[in-house]
């Protein structure tokens, strides 16, 4: 369900162009997409979408390096070649092996990544071995950190690395069903990012609108239960549209609870639960000396009261955070809910987040001892 601040509750192809020359010069084109010099004239070249991509030549997809989770490591590839995504690719080369990075949004795509680079909802995971149930956990929640700065080093537009994380969040999204991780909360936009400059704030809110339309029959093929979190009266009309729809067609789903922090603050969260709460004594249905920790958290916007009466799984805080881009702070995030969750900082950034490094993160977390104040 949608749950914001102030209580609003929704109710309960063709085959894309493939590069053909080798050694070509490209340059990006100002209309976004790619532009490839043939003669003495320059050819448009257009960036396929995502499920362009996905309906390819199988055959073109077995002859390279495969890497189904949003960029590549030099110790996760199946050769020893450097991809354009590892080596800080800067548009000057071009094969046979390299073709058009998907648009994601609408915007234009990343031009020569390599296909294998993309996230696929028909690539699944590798088993999560070596863990018991118990060691892994049952929600994980993520700060998606570095998708400009990841843009930025490589001379990229900023969009283009928020497509690349909309990409990272598909993997990460795939290997929690996969694992039968129950609940993934992702920090999607704060409160304090409206202060940015209002061309980034319209972009960001364009991608939200145009990713929750696009993923959505996706989601609810996977299983997924889509919730937004966050004050949603600040989000446009078509973003909150988009949310609703979004919420409306996956509330059935219980592969997984995806939860997407939008327009959101921790500390505005347990502000608005103490307004809650204060209105309630005014009006006489409960006694100041009612109000204790429990009170606080169920009339939080992370609280979800049909999955706790419902689903023995639900747990409210996350057993996992993960922030990636090497920052190591909350950033405003589940002020309350974090209280004894399990940190993991990674100096990898979000766009470039995908399979290996949450498998990762899983099994840092399931070395930790848990504790909660007391002793084994």
């Amino acid at each position: 369900m949608s749950r914001a601040f102030v209580d609003a509750r929704p109710s309960a192809t063709s085959s894309t162009t493939t590069a053909t020359a080798t050694a070509r010069a490209r340059r990006p084109s100002s209309r976004g997409g790619q532009s490839s010099r043939r003669g003495s004239r320059n050819v448009a070249r257009r960036a396929s979408t995502w499920r362009e991509d996905a309906a390819g030549d199988e055959a073109r997809e077995h002859s390279r390096v495969h890497l189904p989770f949003g960029g590549a490591r030099a110790d996760e590839t199946a050769s020893p070649s450097p991809s354009p995504s590892m080596s800080g690719w800067d548009g000057d080369d071009d094969d046979a092996s390299t073709r058009e990075f998907p648009s994601l949004f609408g915007f234009s795509g990343l031009f020569g990544v390599p296909r294998g680079a993309i996230s696929r909802w028909d690539s699944k995971p590798t088993p999560l071995r070596g863990l018991t149930e118990e060691q892994v956990p049952k929600h994980v929640a993520v700060i998606m950190d570095g998708n400009s700065r990841w843009a930025e080093r490589r001379q990229l537009p900023r969009t283009i690395g928020h497509e690349r994380g909309v990409n990272a969040l598909r993997g990460v999204v795939k290997c929690c069903v996969s694992w039968s991780v129950h609940t993934l909360t992702v920090f999607a936009f704060s409160q304090e990012n409206w202060g940015r400059n209002q061309m980034e704030v319209e972009e960001l809110m364009a991608l939200v609108e145009t990713t929750m339309r696009d993923e959505l029959p996706l989601l609810v093929k996977e299983g997924v239960r889509v919730e937004v979190i966050g004050d949603l009266s600040k989000v446009n009309v078509g973003v909150r549209e988009a949310v609703t729809r979004a919420v409306e067609a996956t509330k059935e789903n219980d592969a997984l609870r995806l939860v997407i922090a939008l327009s959101y603050g921790g500390r505005q969260d347990i502000v608005q639960a103490a307004r809650a709460l204060a209105r309630k004594v005014a009006a006489g249905e409960i006694h100041p000396d009612d109000i204790d920790e429990d009170a606080i958290s169920v009339h939080l916007s992370t609280h979800d009261p049909d999955a706790a009466a419902n689903d023995a799984r639900f747990t409210q805080a996350p057993d996992l955070l993960i922030r990636t881009s090497g920052e190591q702070r909350l950033s405003n995030f589940l002020l309350w809910d974090l209280a004894y969750t399990e940190l993991y900082f990674a100096n990898t950034m979000w766009p470039e987040f995908g399979e290996a490094e949450l498998r990762r993160a899983i099994h840092a977390y399931a070395k930790r001892d848990r504790r909660f104040g007391g002793r084994a």
